[in-house]
């Protein structure tokens, strides 16, 4: 099944807000973009999912992600658009996996790659842990185990580091809290500090805020990170000024299998600064499987990208045709050159190669674990003259293929 390219949505077009039942509260959530791949967005700290859309970063990050994928964003209880809680009253870490879980549902998901932000990191790992059977992927975006250190864990702040925090965050809210360390890049525009201090008071109340940022460093899923089963994206920006790379670093070694990609900057939003490698490697690895920065440059678009990954889908479905690179690029909406150069940058590896490489590895299972006479094998993988796959399967495994039964004694 090919991953559609889905819609992109017109920033004026309103976007509708639905809602989640989970228990007795409500949970506000929006769906961006018609692709058959499903990203839920796990935020962290606060949010607004329709003042996202006045902020023009957020916004052109978000329909960025909507471009390959069925994207699901959220408010969860106590801010943005959903249910108000008592801050005294806000749920735990357990809650808000079942709120989670109800927007999964109520989205309609089978199955849903997860993408925690920051503090909606932890959320995000405990969640894919709990449900496996939900989670296709899980992303971490500059995210941590732990807020406060200690002996085994040397990042993050102190208590009375954080204790300032909160101080100050309780007497300037309605300002541009914190955005020196969101966005350093940005930080002294006066329209995105604007922007910045207008969403922030219409995600949440002074009293929530704090309640909220209590609840985040008393976080700890160390024991957690390594009974993660699904693949695993970790993304950090080297220089983050308000989440240290460490992190990342740490979980990458906890977590089996994690990729990490580090990533240049210093912003911790990831819809500022450079948000091209942020995206390449989100859709490079829910697409193919492995995190490619840099995958888009002067000749390649985000279509260009996912349509390089559907004609990889294809050949390893289709790798036993014969294919002309014309056609081929025909049919994904590419020219030829793009089709080379793409596959090639994306890959490693020419597209007839690949191909090749495919057809001569299908053909060694089959040898290894059938009887089949060579001759068909040779003409189910696509070579029409037994002597030329015989002549391919040494160049490439260095023996013949009888050879090559013959030691694993299935001839």
């Amino acid at each position: 099944m090919f991953v559609s390219l889905g819609t992109v949505r017109d920033p004026m077009q309103k976007t509708e807000t639905k809602y989640a039942q989970s228990g007795k509260v409500n949970i506000a959530y929006q769906i961006v973009g018609e692709g058959s791949l499903d990203l839920i967005i796990v935020a962290g700290w606060v949010t607004n999912v329709e003042e996202m859309w006045n902020m023009p970063e957020l916004a052109a990050w978000l329909n960025r992600l909507s471009q390959f994928c069925r994207l699901i964003i959220f408010d969860k209880r106590g801010t943005g658009l959903s249910d108000r809680v008592e801050p005294g009253r806000l749920p735990g870490i357990t809650q808000r996996m079942q709120d989670l879980r109800a927007i999964v549902e109520a989205a309609d998901s089978r199955e849903v790659a997860v993408l925690g932000l920051s503090e909606g990191g932890p959320l995000a790992t405990l969640f894919a842990v709990e449900y496996p059977e939900l989670v296709s992927h899980l992303l971490l975006y500059g995210s941590y185990a732990r807020w406060i250190p200690d002996g085994e864990y040397p990042w993050g702040l102190s208590r009375q580091q954080h204790q300032k925090t909160l101080e100050h965050m309780q007497s300037n809210w309605g300002q541009p809290i914190g955005l020196h360390l969101m966005a350093p890049s940005r930080a002294n525009d006066p329209a995105t500090q604007e922007r910045w201090a207008t969403y922030l008071r219409r995600s949440a109340s002074p009293g929530t805020a704090a309640a909220l940022y209590r609840m985040n460093i008393e976080i700890d899923i160390r024991e957690v990170l390594p009974k993660v089963t699904v693949p695993s994206l970790i993304l950090h920006r080297t220089d983050d000024r308000l989440i240290e790379f460490g992190h990342s670093q740490y979980m990458h070694r906890q977590i089996p299998g994690a990729q990490l990609v580090q990533l240049p900057g210093d912003d911790h939003l990831p819809w500022f600064g450079d948000i091209t490698e942020v995206i390449d490697a989100i859709q490079s690895f829910l697409i193919g499987g492995k995190a490619v920065v840099n995958a888009q440059d002067d000749i390649l678009n985000p279509e260009d990208v996912t349509a390089l990954y559907q004609v990889r889908q294809f050949l390893q479905e289709s790798y036993a045709e014969k294919l002309q690179l014309k056609t081929l690029a025909r049919r994904f909406g590419l020219n030829q050159y793009k089709l080379k150069y793409g596959f090639r940058k994306l890959f490693d590896t020419p597209v007839i190669a690949y191909q090749h490489q495919l057809r001569l590895e299908t053909a060694k299972t089959m040898l290894r674990t059938t009887d089949i006479p060579i001759v068909e094998i040779a003409d189910a993988v696509g070579y029409r003259q037994a002597n030329n796959f015989s002549a391919a399967f040494k160049r490439e495994f260095g023996m013949t293929p009888s050879h090559f039964r013959k030691l694993q004694g299935t001839g």
